[in-house]
């Protein structure tokens, strides 16, 4: 164990971002995210790599926890609105996809800080074993389109520039939660019949609370998250060469139980699938996700995203468009960016950006249920550093 513990190879990784933006002509706010990961890796007498990964994250956000939040105002027990009976009380119901809630106190804390990851690792003869925390075998291999920044996108952006995102095309139905994960080595050539990758996990509880996901019920006030477990996911990733043209495709499979004797809560379904596109100085995608929220009936999260992208030199210039619908909180919306980063040296990204988002969120009136739309625009500037 000595020698081994002698011949470690020890990594650090570093990703932080700022961004600075102004909203609608208001008050310039400053948000900010940092992702830092540690792994140690050694090596077996017959060569087989195996270790250990740590990592977690910060962020400043605009008000919002575990990247959802209130949208509108619908309260449990009338009219549609978004409800579910526990122990002779209406509970407002919290969307394990979307993070959307119609009822209940609105989070408006600003900052987070989770666990990510925390695994141990072998590499064998046919892939990687992984056991402990991080995300499932459907988000291991995704491919999405192109996007100028880390931090500031139209799909699932680590911080909200406008105010009223809701369009997430990943998937994380088994959260960050403890794990068994196998990933298999790519079989076959890129550039002849192609590569194919194969991803299965199991998680036997999803409970946690973290920066991009949040399984905990906390009391009796707030929205009701559908508890869910056993949760069994597989994810496929090809990519093939022809020429000039580089294309990739990627589909997930999520699957589990409701947690609970309460009528009305089902198995979590989700599916997604991801392509893109790459010819020189030109890229371009797209990526779909539906999930049934772990709900009975219609309570489903639907969200689409298409992206292109041209790069000259150090910069790059992209367009995006991602889009929603959550038949849970009865909440849709869409948000388009354009936006341009360079990349200095070999560690900073900088550039600015538009971003412009429209969202129908439910309100209660006399009459019943009706929907209102909000709409918000915001100027951005990210700087970006990698280590």
């Amino acid at each position: 164990m000595t020698s081994l513990w002698s011949e470690a190879e020890t990594r650090f990784a570093l990703d932080t971002g700022l961004v600075t933006v102004m909203r609608d002509g208001d008050d310039i706010d400053v948000l900010a995210d940092l992702e830092a990961r540690w792994s140690v890796e050694m090596l077996t007498d017959s060569g087989r790599r195996f270790g250990f990964v740590l990592g977690g994250r910060v962020e400043r956000d605009s008000g919002r926890k575990a990247w959802g939040n209130r949208v509108g105002d619908c309260p449990p027990g009338l009219a549609d609105c978004a409800s579910l009976q526990v122990d002779g009380l209406d509970r407002a119901l919290r969307g394990t996809a979307s993070g959307l809630f119609s009822a209940g106190p609105a989070d408006n804390r600003r900052a987070h800080a989770a666990l990510e990851a925390g695994y141990a690792y072998l590499h064998s003869g046919w892939g990687e074993w992984r056991l402990g925390a991080g995300t499932g075998a459907a988000d291991l291999d995704a491919v999405r389109g192109p996007t100028a920044f880390r931090l500031s996108r139209a799909d699932g952006g680590r911080v909200d520039i406008t105010g009223l995102s809701g369009a997430r095309t990943r998937n994380l139905s088994s959260g960050f939660d403890p794990k068994l994960v196998f990933r298999s080595i790519a079989l076959g050539q890129v550039g002849t019949i192609g590569t194919f990758r194969a991803s299965l996990s199991y998680t036997p509880e999803v409970e946690l609370c973290g920066v991009d996901h949040c399984a905990g019920n906390f009391g009796t006030s707030d929205p009701l998250t559908p508890p869910v477990e056993d949760v069994f996911e597989a994810g496929f990733h090809y990519e093939i060469r022809r020429g000039d043209h580089d294309v990739a495709f990627s589909a997930g499979l999520s699957r589990g139980s409701e947690a609970s004797s309460l009528a009305g809560l089902a198995g979590i379904r989700a599916e997604d699938a991801g392509l893109s596109w790459r010819s020189g100085q030109w890229r371009a995608g797209a990526r779909w996700y539906r999930a049934n929220q772990a709900l009975a009936g219609d309570a489903s999260y639907e969200a689409l995203a298409v992206s292109a992208s041209y790069e000259a030199g150090d910069w790059l210039t992209t367009l995006e468009w991602a889009s929603f619908s959550d038949d849970l909180v009865h909440a849709s919306g869409e948000s388009w960016q354009l936006s341009g980063s360079k990349l200095i040296g070999d560690h900073w990204v900088a550039g600015a950006g538009i971003q412009l988002a429209e969202r129908s969120e439910p309100v209660l009136l006399p009459a019943g249920r009706r929907n209102v739309s909000a709409d918000s625009s915001a100027i951005f500037v990210e700087l970006g550093w990698r280590y």
